[in-house]
């Protein structure tokens, strides 16, 4: 599920991106961490929040709103553990002076947090949360996909997505995140539809290429998908997940060492995921 989880990390980003610019709009008591924001530069974000709160006793109210983006800061450079100590201490300041603990945003934000950190059940308790009050939003949406997906439930999956396309029909993430669903629910073909989808919405896109690329290895069609399969890498050569998909669509065509580099490949790029780990063991022997 890596690929997927840097996907929604680059959402929460955007989503804080947004925020940011409003907010730089009417003043900010931290204008370096929002100006890093607008210029998509998380890591400059992060340090300038810190600074911020490291310098300075605010108002819990803003303490509260500088910790979300320094969260979401965190979010986007795949920080779970630091993102989640932020939206837990923005959590603890609304407890402590009986701020909204529902707010939707954080909560949702939180559960990004949780989905890096592999926390996948608590993730799902912050996004009931967050739907009760935001119930269409497509981005809530796809982390519950998500987050249903890495425990196992494709079922469950499928409809948190099916919510996200009915909400937001061109979100690319939605479409990638229900394909990946089908597939795991032996229905290939329908996840080759989805994935199409996603590509023609974004041809460009990493994440979608991957998720057609994966479809149709899963639905025994790799001859097909060997070109997709190499834009794939091409648009993201360093994610382990996308060269893992390329290797096992060269392999079912027959070119297996080639093959078997990629696997090897995949496994140097992403040595903690499991899938990863066991093609290139059960391939190249470790």
């Amino acid at each position: 599920m890596a690929v997927y989880l840097r996907m929604f990390a680059a959402a929460a980003f955007t989503a804080a991106l947004t925020a940011a610019a409003a907010a730089a709009q009417s003043g900010s008591p931290c204008p370096a961490g929002y100006q890093a924001l607008e210029d998509s530069d998380p890591q400059a974000a992060i340090e300038a929040f810190d600074a911020c709160l490291s310098r300075e006793l605010y108002e819990w109210p803003v303490e509260a709103e500088l910790r979300t983006r320094l969260g979401a800061a965190h979010l986007a450079q795949g920080e779970g553990e630091a993102a989640l100590l932020a939206y837990n201490q923005v959590f603890s300041l609304l407890e402590a002076n009986g701020g909204n603990t529902d707010h939707p945003l954080i909560r949702r934000n939180r559960a990004a947090a949780y989905l890096q950190t592999g926390a996948y059940e608590a993730a799902l308790a912050d996004l009931d949360r967050a739907l009760a009050v935001l119930p269409d939003d497509a981005f809530t949406r796809v982390l519950q996909g998500s987050a249903f997906l890495d425990l196992e439930r494709p079922e469950e999956a499928v409809a948190a997505f099916d919510a996200a396309v009915r909400a937001e029909p061109d979100y690319v993430s939605a479409w990638i995140g229900r394909s990946a669903a089908f597939v795991e629910m032996d229905l290939a073909e329908n996840g080759v539809s989805d994935a199409q989808e996603a590509v023609a919405l974004d041809p460009e896109d990493a994440g979608a290429l991957n998720a057609l690329c994966w479809a149709l290895v899963n639905a025994g069609r790799a001859a097909d998908g060997l070109e997709i399969c190499d834009a794939a890498v091409e648009a993201d050569p360093d994610s382990g997940a996308i060269v893992h998909s390329r290797a096992a669509a060269l392999e079912q065509v027959g070119r297996l060492e080639e093959a078997a580099q990629l696997y090897a490949r995949a496994y140097e790029l992403d040595p903690d995921d499991p899938d990863l780990a066991a093609d290139h063991e059960r391939v190249n022997g470790g």
